[in-house]
Formats: structure tokens, sequence, C-alpha cells
């Protein structure tokens, strides 16, 4: 306790060399935990944004190249998928989309996305029904003029109107408005509220084709992502000629993974870096130690003088750096969580809290950090003779 006492009171003696010599360790520590809690913020919007989308989805393309082949697989498929996968998955539709032109009266909007889909298009997409219905079986076998649209859209063009029940406009094609879906991306331009939902079979009148090349089916458990998947390609390679065509089949969750351990990657590249502040810190503290060591040279030789082993002058010594280099760490986890609240709003609009087990990491790493560079200077006063020691100045 002695020693610490004595650190303190060393630290307080100067207090500016102090600060100075503990800003390399209170920038590290702080960099270090505003870095990791920002990429984990990224990664925890990103995460949230594929989320909003749908997870565990396969998306299968069927593409024909053979423009005198009209043949449309797409009901063979929906039927099939529907059939034989009922237990693994909550639906399946075609995914195709494009952009939209929406009027209705003298309000207008060109940033919708235009989806063709069925009557679990919702469900595959993880959209809520707010008001009115969703699609209809009957309405995708009709050719039904009709939608279902985001609350952005609602919103936009139809104010204070109830839309259910209301003619909007979409690509010129008038569709009557049957359903609202709830807000779930922020209620934006360009959002995934701003989107309208038709009935898949509305794609001759409204794109002038037939074909049906992109659908989703979406898997109940992302466990049986791998037998889906693997069912889907056997049929398609029974079905389709690869000779006129091609299909595909993705993992719907592959992006979000792949996003993830880009962000762990960023995460680790930018600890790293930030501990190279760490390192500069603790070769400040052995420089500064190397100087108190001068400093305190009669200090040591009186000390050895009446006995003090070298055990003792080196205890003393590791006490003070690992002193200055623990309180530069608790300056910098205050920064870290400071600095991480900031830009957590700033950015991302969340709270961003770095976790408690990084800010015990990197104040043990400060404490790590004292101990090894004040090894040095500990060794070289405790090496000092008593009588050299005494005559220095």
């Amino acid at each position: 306790m002695d020693s610490v006492k004595m650190a303190f009171e060393s630290i307080l003696d100067k207090k500016i060399r102090s600060l100075l010599t503990m800003l390399g360790i209170i920038i590290g520590v702080g960099a270090v935990l505003i870095l990791v809690s920002v990429v984990q913020g990224y990664n925890a919007d990103l995460t949230a944004y594929y989320e909003k989308q749908g997870v565990n989805k396969v998306n299968v393309s069927i593409i024909s190249y053979d423009r005198t082949n009209t043949t449309d697989q797409s009901g063979e498929f929906l039927d099939w998928v529907g059939e034989n996968l009922a237990d693994y998955i909550t639906g399946v539709t075609p995914g195709y989309s494009t952009t939209g032109t929406l009027s209705f009266g003298t309000a207008s909007s060109d940033t919708a996305v235009l989806c063709f889909g069925n009557e679990q298009w919702s469900a595959c997409n993880n959209y809520t029904l707010d008001q009115g219905r969703d699609l209809l079986e009957a309405d995708v076998e009709r050719r039904s003029l009709v939608c279902v649209i985001g609350s952005y859209a609602a919103d936009t063009l139809f104010g204070l109107q109830d839309p259910v029940g209301q003619t909007l406009m979409v690509n010129g094609t008038p569709l009557t408005v049957v359903g609202i879906f709830y807000q779930k991306d922020g209620g934006a331009e360009e959002s995934m509220d701003d989107a309208v939902v038709v009935p898949y079979t509305l794609n001759r009148q409204m794109l002038s084709t037939d074909t049906v090349s992109e659908f989703t089916v979406k898997v109940a458990a992302s466990t049986d992502m791998t037998t889906v998947m693997n069912r889907v390609e056997a049929w398609l390679a029974e079905n389709v000629d690869t000779n006129t065509g091609e299909y595909t089949v993705e993992n719907g969750n592959d992006a979000m993974e792949a996003a993830e351990d880009e962000t762990a990657s960023l995460q680790a590249v930018l600890g790293g870096v930030a501990a190279i502040a760490l390192l500069v810190g603790g070769i400040g503290i052995m420089n500064i130690m190397l100087v108190t060591v001068t400093e305190r040279t009669r200090e040591i030789g009186i000390k050895k003088a009446i006995g003090a082993q070298r055990p003792v002058i080196i205890g003393q010594f590791l006490v003070e750096s690992t002193v200055l280099s623990g309180c530069g760490g608790v300056l910098g986890i205050l920064i870290g969580y400071g600095g991480s609240l900031i830009l957590g709003k700033l950015i991302y609009d969340m709270i961003l809290l770095p976790e408690a087990w990084m800010a015990m990491a990197a104040f043990a790493f400060s404490l790590a950090i004292g101990v090894g560079f004040g090894m040095y200077p500990a060794v070289k006063a405790s090496g000092l003779q008593p009588v050299d020691a005494l005559r220095a100045d």
C-alpha cells in the first residue's frame, strides 16, 4: 500500500507530465472501445436491415435465353414447392420487382418499388398487414387489378384519407388499394415502406411478358435451409433444360453472414490499429520512468544504503508505472463510453455502449503495458550501486 500511495504522490506532484505520459494510454483505450463499439453498432444496424427483409430465404432464378422458348414454369414450380416442401417452409412467391411511378389525384411518387407476388409475398418478405386485406389467391388467379401498399406510399399519396378502396395509378395502370402494410423501415422515401405489391399475374399487362423468372422460398427454420436448397436444386436439374436456359439457387442468409464476417474483420483491424496507440503509450511510460529513475537516483541510493533489496526497488517503480498506465486506462474507458454514446446517437440513432468485458480487457491490457514497459526502468533503478547513487547530484 505504501508503494501505491507513493506512486500517486509522484503522479500528483507532476500533474502535467503525468497526464501527457498517460495520453497514449488514454487515446489507445478510448479508441479501442469507440472503434469496436461503432463497428458493433454497424453490424447491429446491418443485421436489423436484413431481418427486416426477412431471413431464411432461398432465392431462385429460372432464366430462358432461347427467345423462341415461351414456356413458363412458374406455376409448376410454385405448385411443386407448396406440395413437397410444406413441412419446411412458410411460403413461396414470385419475387420480381421493378421501379414504380405512383399517382393519386395531384400527388405522385417515382421512388416506389413495384413488387410482383402472390398471396404469400408478405409472409416471405416479413411484411405485416395494418389495414384492409392482403393479396388473395383469387386475386392472382383472376388477375385482379388490386394492390397492397407500404406505409410511406400511403402517407405520401393519400395524406389523411383512407387509402383502402381508392384507385391508385401504378405505372399508368389503375389499381384498387386493398391493404396497407405496417411501417417496418422508418417510413422513409426509398425504404422498404416505399413499396407496392400487385398480383404477379399482372406482369403481362404491366410488363408485357408472361414469364416469371424469380422466386422466393421462405424457410421456417435456418436448420432446414440446406435441405430445402438441395431439394429445389434437384427439381430444377430435372425440369430445366440447361441447353436453352439456366437456373440459380441462392441462400438469402449468405449476404448477412458475409456482412457479419466483414464487420468482424473490420473490428479486428480497427482494434489492432487502436492497440498500436497503446504500445506507443507504453513506450512513453518507459521513457518517463527512465527520467524518473534519473531524477530519484539519490533516493534510490539512500534506500539501498539502509538495506533495501533489489525486489523492493523493482516493486516500487513497477507499481508507479502500473498506477500511471492504470489511471490512463480508467480515463480512456470513460472517454470510450462517452464517445460510443455520442457516435451511436449521431450515426445509428441508437445507444451504443462497450461491453463490460471489453472495458475490463482494455483496463487489464493497460496494466500489462505498465508492467511490461516499466520493467526495464525498474530493473535499471534496482541495479544502481549505493555509492554511485549517493554521489549523484
